[in-house]
């Protein structure tokens, strides 16, 4: 089975300009326990299914892709 990370990269600012801090996850409710949000929320913004809110505002989420 692949396995496939998350990495936030937060940033001080929603201009996004200077990074704070770069996180890995390895599900999105992990990132959802400490971002304090809902999962839903994170997985939807991920999608391009709604807009950023709140915290989502200051991140970049990626997607790792395993080399097998």
């Amino acid at each position: 089975m692949k396995k496939r990370n998350w990495v936030l990269w937060l940033f001080e600012d929603d201009q996004k300009k200077d990074l704070f801090k770069i996180m890995e996850f390895k599900t999105i409710k992990e990132m959802a326990y400490v971002l304090n949000t809902d999962p839903r929320n994170i997985s939807n913004w991920f999608h391009g299914l709604i807009k950023p809110r709140g915290i989502l505002r200051n991140c970049v989420l990626y997607q790792t892709t395993p080399f097998c």
